[in-house]
């Protein structure tokens, strides 16, 4: 069986969970090991860079670079013998590229270089423990074979052309990083925050894997948030439009990119726990579980709405096109939306291009803008041939504020827009009224 596995950067944070991901790695037979940057590098690594575009002195940037320094140089020294020197060379040569760029910074490109040092240190540091204790490994270097063209989409094809070639010996564990790419100009890029778990799904799909895992710091995908959440549980099996879901609406074990290569070749997807190897976590799969009507809740908070109204919309064609291409021009995606016979009102989670996209919508009608929200996503068996659903879930929030509703765009999930300050209410109230009693 051909396993391609993820590790996040809670799973090789320290030298000890560095040697449980390597044991993990042996006794799974994994292919190719996809490995994030050790946990709280990539933060500090964009505040580099973020000091760097604002100039600000060699003295703060290596202030930062010695805390990074520190965490690493310890992570060696426990971990490595024979090769500590060579990686102590990789780590030291690392900082100064660092420096370098910082000093000579170019917006864009010497950010997205800089942040690319973790990952790239990280597995290096992994690929010397991995050969200094007897199991032949080597490290690829994710940028020679993850290319994105102009429009930031993975040239797949050529993905599966240079890992055939790379990945020809199956008696060689092989290690790469997460996250990190080349762009259309040939130069490092990457495939945005938490992009470890998608980097591992195209490689999976592009080698034909029998299995792709990703391993984290619990046991799989649970029912809600445990961080917010009280007696919550994991999900054993889980569709692969069922975790799609989660993972756009807020699951933070997954990246919600990584679902869909997988699912057009019908690779299983397994979330499993780093510490608790043996737990048997969640598979992610076509297979469907009937079994309960609601099967999870998840949340996304930083959701801006933005409400148009405009008699221009009374029993007129048209006029949601236009609204759609300002977002689509501002490269924008919209979340949810609700329309009455003159307002609209939308959701998005990046509010980046927000004064631009504002400013162009205001030609179209009367603008408002809310901050400070969340979307609540209920995902399940929602079959709209089923009466009593909403309203089981009404009563489930009905002390709760609901700005917006979705739902009938499938019957995965219905989602609800509340203010944050009210998430961690409407999150226990569904868990206690939907999960913690049968349905």
């Amino acid at each position: 069986m051909v396993k391609i596995s993820k590790f996040g950067g809670t799973s090789v944070g320290s030298a000890g969970n560095m040697q449980q991901v390597a044991r993990i790695v042996e006794n799974e037979g994994t292919r190719i090991t996809v490995l994030s940057a050790m946990s709280g590098t990539t933060d500090a690594l964009v505040k580099i860079g973020k000091l760097a575009s604002e100039g600000a002195s060699p003295t703060e940037i290596e202030a930062v670079i010695a805390s990074l320094k520190e965490k690493y140089t310890t992570c060696i020294e426990l971990l490595l013998k024979e090769n500590r020197s060579d990686a102590l060379e990789k780590m030291n040569a690392t900082w100064r590229l660092i420096l370098d760029e910082a000093a000579s910074y170019k917006a864009n490109d010497s950010e997205r270089a800089i942040v690319a040092q973790g990952e790239l240190l990280t597995s290096a540091i992994f690929t010397f423990y991995m050969n200094e204790s007897g199991r032949k490994a080597v490290l690829l270097h994710a940028p020679d074979f993850m290319e994105i063209d102009a429009d930031g989409k993975v040239k797949t094809a050529l993905l599966k052309e240079k890992l055939a070639q790379l990945t020809a010996d199956s008696g060689v564990f092989y290690i790469t990083q997460g996250f990190i790419c080349t762009n259309h100009e040939g130069r490092i890029d990457n495939l945005g925050r938490g992009g470890s778990d998608f980097s591992a799904a195209l490689i999976g799909a592009a080698i034909a894997a029998d299995e792709v895992q990703i391993w984290t710091d619990i046991d799989g995908m649970h029912n809600n948030d445990p961080r917010f959440v009280s007696n919550t549980y994991p999900i054993r099996q889980m569709s692969f439009d069922e975790a799609a879901e989660l993972a756009y609406f807020g699951a933070k074990i997954l990246h919600p990119a990584t679902i869909q290569p997988c699912k057009e070749l019908d690779i299983p997807v397994k979330l499993k726990n780093t510490m608790e190897p043996e737990a048997p976590g969640t598979t992610i799969s076509s297979r469907t579980d009937n079994s309960k009507i609601f099967r999870a809740v998840a949340a996304k908070d930083g959701i801006t709405v933005i409400r148009i109204y405009s008699l221009r919309m009374l029993m007129a064609y048209g006029f949601l096109r236009k609204v759609f291409e300002v977002f689509e021009k501002h490269r924008t995606p919209i979340d949810m939306i609700t329309t009455s016979e003159v307002a609209v009102s939308l959701t998005v989670d990046n509010d980046s291009q927000l004064d631009k996209i504002v400013s162009e919508l205001e030609k179209l009608g009367t603008i408002e803008i809310e901050r400070d929200n969340s979307i609540v996503c209920i995902v399940g068996e929602l079959d709209h041939s089923r009466g009593g659903l909403a309203a089981q879930l009404m009563n489930a929030v009905d002390r709760v504020p609901i700005k917006m509703i979705s739902y009938g765009a499938s019957h995965r999930s219905l989602a609800l827009l509340v203010e944050t300050k009210n998430k961690k209410e409407i999150l226990q109230n569904l868990n206690d009224k939907l999960f913690c009693t049968t349905n």
